[in-house]
């Protein structure tokens, strides 16, 4: 049950959340990243990584890199799949998914960071029919800051 959770929040994580926009041009601020710290947590279960996301003329490119036990984070939440960084908020409505073993649903808020928009919040849930609604998995950006 918890590796078909994990799977479905990635492909949902994947499958929903949009690229960063990549037609903002450079900032009048000078700022050339975004650093803080990413906390996944699926119920009692967290994992901690240190977040560096830079502007490139290309949009941005995120890296994660693990704090204590934490296991290397799966390619869907660094490849374009979950965009830290964004030059807009994005839409406010929550994205539903109808899979073959359930309902996937995603939330995602963003916060003002200067010139950008930092992820606040993603959540994201399954409800399988025969068995419910799972736990959510949240991933979540701490103390977020610019860096120029």
């Amino acid at each position: 049950m918890k590796t078909l959770l994990l799977l479905a929040a990635l492909v949902a994580a994947t499958a929903v959340t949009t690229a960063c926009d990549r037609r903002t041009g450079p900032t009048e601020s000078g700022a050339r990243a975004v650093t803080g710290l990413v906390e996944l947590r699926l119920g009692t279960f967290v994992q901690r990584y240190d977040l560096r996301v830079e502007r490139t003329d290309d949009g941005f490119a995120p890296s994660l890199t693990p704090i204590g036990g934490a296991r290397p984070v799966s390619q869907a939440l660094l490849g374009g799949g979950l965009a830290f960084v964004r030059g807009d908020a994005g839409p406010d409505e929550p994205v539903v998914i109808a899979t073959p073993q359930g309902t996937v649903t995603t939330r995602l808020t963003y916060r003002p960071l200067g010139p950008w928009h930092v992820l606040d919040r993603a959540a994201i849930s399954v409800a399988a029919p025969q068995l419910g609604a799972g736990p959510e998995l949240t991933v979540a950006v701490l103390e977020p800051r610019l860096v120029r």
